[in-house]
């Protein structure tokens, strides 16, 4: 089974790697990456957006892959959360794309550092940006690595494990499928 990812990001590429080694559904697999645009801003900063950029690397990377069985596209973005210290969570999405319907999974969110999210916000940085400008990390390969979950949680919680949250999440309509049949009973 060919399996393509809409990406070459390590971390992500790492995470669907070890994942789908749990689901009977996807043994004996070939996982491809794909470098293919998200198709929105390179920073989303809402949920429709940042869900937008998944389904899009998602069904690009499945185009892209001759016998393809599943794309799957991961975005990572800013979303509203009316209530929160500064107003945004930043949230992984996943979307798995089989060549007629998508499936939608999120990670935890999490509130970034306020003059990261004013550099994102004002001045139109993406987090990789904004992390390095901010002083945070002079590490410029941030998003592939440990992301800013990582530097945030101390190394708890990092980028690769944080997409498994997300792709574990749009799992669950491909594993438990019969629960999300259209039954117009």
């Amino acid at each position: 089974m060919l399996i393509a990812i809409g990406t070459k990001n390590t971390a992500k590429v790492q995470a669907l790697e070890e994942i789908l080694k749990d689901y009977p559904h996807f043994q004996d697999l070939q996982i491809v990456p794909f470098s293919v645009s998200s198709e929105v801003s390179e920073q989303p900063l809402s949920l429709e957006e940042t869900i937008q950029g998944a389904k899009n690397r998602a069904k690009n990377g499945f185009v892209a892959c001759d016998g393809c069985s599943y794309g799957f596209g991961i975005e990572s973005g800013l979303i509203e959360a009316p209530g929160a210290q500064t107003g945004f969570f930043n949230v992984c999405v996943c979307s798995i794309y089989n060549g007629k319907d998508f499936y939608i999974g999120l990670s935890t969110g999490f509130e970034i550092p306020p003059s990261i999210l004013s550099l994102i916000t004002e001045k139109k940085m993406d987090m990789s940006q904004a992390c390095l400008h901010s002083g945070i990390t002079d590490n410029t390969h941030i998003g592939s690595q440990e992301g800013l979950i990582g530097i945030l949680t101390k190394g708890r919680v990092d980028r690769k494990e944080y997409s498994k949250q997300a792709m574990m999440s749009a799992l669950v309509q491909l594993e438990c499928s019969h629960w999300y049949q259209n039954d117009s009973r």
